[in-house]
């Protein structure tokens, strides 16, 4: 079986999750609906990977496939985050932003009045995510096939490493606060509302996906298309305090993402480094 990296990490990924919703059953609402939808993303992958030289069509959707899962997987933490911890920990982490900087930094960012140009700017930030993903993705698939399989499996270890912190650490992040601060229209803004109200479910703060994504992403980006370094390190930038201008996630939410993002960066890079030693040892062994 010609399972990829990316097949066996979604395959892992679903495992833990089918064992974890069984153990936990008596607690999750439509429990079996649950254990229906990660197995037959199981058989899902491993009908991919059966048919995926047989046709160009099954081997393109073979590549892309993470991409369109992780929405879904998203959503689901959103309906099964509270049965090892029963409530958010909302308070715990407001409360540790506030011990650090004084009070919720979103204030600071926010001020007292309304701007609409700082209201929009960081709002495009925030919806730049779901943009810079594909974006990266195409561009990496058009450089290098091989490439754009690594940095799927990169990409879905990290999302599926936050999916299970989201799962077992249930954090809502300030968006009550959004209401409160936030009274002028506007294009990004509206976006970002109905992105929130269609896809989101509360629980998924900590550590902000948004921000370890991207600066995975920012690192790929500034690799392998030099003249876009400062494009996607701006963006990196720009987006982790969109995540707390915009009232969405707290301070610590931000350096969570970004400590485990760097982490991500550093193990991968790590591991790749051996993987070259090894063959180059395997060659001079031949020799």
């Amino acid at each position: 079986m010609n399972l990829t990296a990316t097949d066996r990490i979604t395959i892992l990924y679903n495992f833990i999750l089918v064992i974890f919703i069984f153990i936990f059953r008596v607690k999750i609402a439509a429990y079996a609906y649950h254990l229906a939808f990660n197995l037959s993303v199981i058989l899902l992958v491993l009908f991919l990977t059966f048919r995926r030289r047989s046709s160009l069509s099954v081997g393109w959707v073979g590549l892309w496939y993470p991409l369109g899962l992780y929405a879904l997987f998203y959503y689901q933490t959103g309906l099964i985050n509270r049965v090892v911890v029963p409530q958010f920990m909302d308070g715990f982490f407001m409360n540790l932003d506030v011990r650090i900087f004084g009070k919720f930094p979103g204030f600071f960012l926010h001020g007292n009045q309304e701007n609409a140009f700082l209201d929009e700017f960081f709002h495009f930030f925030y919806f730049s995510y779901y943009l810079i993903i594909p974006l990266t993705g195409i561009l990496l698939y058009c450089k290098d096939v091989k490439l754009f399989e690594s940095f799927v499996f990169q990409l879905s270890s990290l999302f599926y490493m936050c999916y299970f912190i989201y799962i077992i650490l249930p954090i809502e992040g300030p968006v009550a606060l959004r209401n409160e601060h936030y009274h002028r229209e506007g294009l990004f803004r509206t976006l970002v509302d109905l992105v929130y109200a269609k896809g989101e479910n509360p629980g998924a703060a900590f550590p902000s996906s948004h921000v370890a994504a991207t600066f995975l992403i920012a690192w790929w980006g500034s690799i392998h298309f030099k003249k876009m370094k400062i494009f996607y390190w701006l963006t990196c930038l720009f987006l982790s305090i969109s995540t707390v201008y915009c009232m969405f996630h707290y301070a610590v939410d931000v350096f969570g993402g970004l400590l485990l993002g760097l982490f991500a960066m550093l193990t991968f890079n790590w591991v790749g480094r051996n993987r070259d030693t090894e063959k180059i040892l395997r060659g001079k062994c031949k020799e």
